[in-house]
Order: C-alpha cells, then sequence, then structure tokens
C-alpha cells in the first residue's frame, strides 16, 4: 500500500499542501513507481488525520481537535475516486484511543476506511503535546484491534489495516505481545527522518518480525528522497509506504 499523509489543516504535510483533487493525481503517480515485477500490484491510500493533537487544552481538556464530519466525507469521496483506502489517523492527546475510535466508528463501517495511531500524541491524562513524549503499550494496541475486530466481523467487512506510527523504539512498548489477527492488519510504521542510511538502519533496527511493517518518507525533511526500488529492497521488504 502506497499512501499520503496530513490533514488540510497541517500545511507541512502532502494533504495539508495539495487540495484533495492534487492528491488524487498525486496518489495515482506515486502509486505507479511501486509497480514492480513479480509484486503484487499496489493498493492507493490517503492517510489523514482526524483527531489532530493541540497545544491548546479545549473546552474538554483533551488537547485534540477532530476533524468535522463533512472534511472526513470529503477525503473519502477523493479517495475513492482514486480507488483507494482512506485511513483515519488518530493524534489523541490526553484522549483514549479506545474513545476515538469509538467516535469514528461510523466511517469505520466502510469497507474501504482502515485506521491509524500515532503514539508520539498519546500523552495521557496528565501530559501535554509536543512537551509530552507520548507512547503506546500493547495491551491499548491489542484493545483497538478487537474493536475493529468486532466491527469488520459485524458488518462482515474485509480485512482492516491497524498501522501504529514508531519513530523510535520507545513509542511501542511490549511490542512482542501484540497480537495477530486475521480481521485486522497491524501493521509498524517507521516514521525517522534523515538520510537514506539511518532510516534505513533505523527501519531494520524496528522491524517486527510477527507484523506487517511500514516505511514514511518525508518530501521536505528527509536529507535526499529514497527511490520507491530502493525502499523495495529495504529489509523486511515494507508492506506500507507513506509520503508526508
Amino acid at each position: 500500500m502506497v499512501s499520503l499523509y496530513g490533514a488540510p489543516q497541517m500545511k507541512a504535510t502532502v494533504l495539508g499542501r495539495l487540495s484533495p483533487l492534487e492528491a488524487w493525481r498525486r496518489v495515482r503517480t506515486e502509486t505507479e513507481r511501486y509497480r514492480f515485477p513479480r509484486y503484487r500490484p499496489p493498493i492507493r491510500a490517503f492517510e489523514l488525520v482526524v483527531t489532530i493533537a493541540t497545544a491548546d487544552r479545549g473546552a474538554d481538556g483533551l488537547y485534540r481537535f477532530r476533524q468535522s464530519q463533512s472534511t472526513i466525507a470529503r477525503y473519502l469521496g477523493a479517495a475513492r475516486r482514486a480507488n483507494a483506502r482512506l485511513v483515519l489517523d488518530i493524534q489523541p492527546g490526553r484522549s483514549p484511543f479506545s474513545s476515538e475510535v469509538k467516535a469514528l466508528e461510523r466511517w469505520l463501517r466502510e469497507p474501504d476506511v482502515d485506521l491509524a495511531l500515532d503514539p508520539e500524541w498519546n500523552v495521557g491524562p496528565y501530559g501535554r503535546p509536543g512537551r509530552t513524549d507520548g507512547s503506546v503499550d500493547a495491551r491499548t494496541v491489542n484493545g483497538v484491534s478487537d474493536q475493529l475486530t468486532r466491527i469488520a466481523r459485524r458488518y462482515r467487512l474485509p480485512q482492516k489495516l491497524l498501522v501504529i506510527h514508531q519513530f523510535r523504539r520507545e513509542s511501542v512498548r511490549y511490542e512482542s505481545r501484540i497480537r495477530r489477527s486475521s480481521a485486522v492488519a497491524t501493521t509498524l510504521s517507521f516514521d525517522g527522518i534523515g538520510s537514506a542510511g539511518a532510516k534505513s538502519a533505523g527501519y531494520e533496527a524496528l522491524s517486527s518480525s510477527h507484523l506487517f511493517n511500514g516505511f514514511c518518507l518525508f518530501y521536505r525533511l528527509d536529507r535526499g528522497l529514497m527511490s520507491p526500488s530502493s525502499v523495495m529492497r529495504l529489509d523486511p521488504r515494507p508492506d506500507y509506504v507513506l509520503y508526508q
């Protein structure tokens, strides 16, 4: 799967710089670059941040902002026009991941909508985004996976993707205890920034042997954007490639 990341409010991200129509064109172009002989045809996706961690506590004190339903609908429409999936990304602030997933259930009932968790912004009941190093543990990930499994089975949906972003080893605690599920494809996505050598080493050090793996590329922050052929030579080969 090849995906574009961001939100209209996040101008440093690719979805923040492009309109939905421009993103539709970009994801088609990027995905075609990953069409190699002997590999399965790549799947297109948008990863839209639907819960955004904020510096302001907000009216409920949870340090997060939720996208409007109309914004989610607009990007789902753009994804479908591109024959792509929509991945809903959660930066929860002080809100529990489980609460944010529950708020998104209306969208997760759709067969082409998946989920991503961003532990960096999961700061617990007393932390503050940008000041507190966030993380997630296996128990929480397994709980979210169970939520997705219930939705998938109740509505007879195909397998859901669950992406867990990982910038450093401490981002995902007790990773070996994360359960596999036939209903949910849990994927660790390495979000390191830097040179090709540093990113490759970081990815290989943090990749999982029992889950799927993802790799993130930053158009403006990486020191030399890695080519698709270089990405596909990583060991293990990424199952999910994300452009920011």
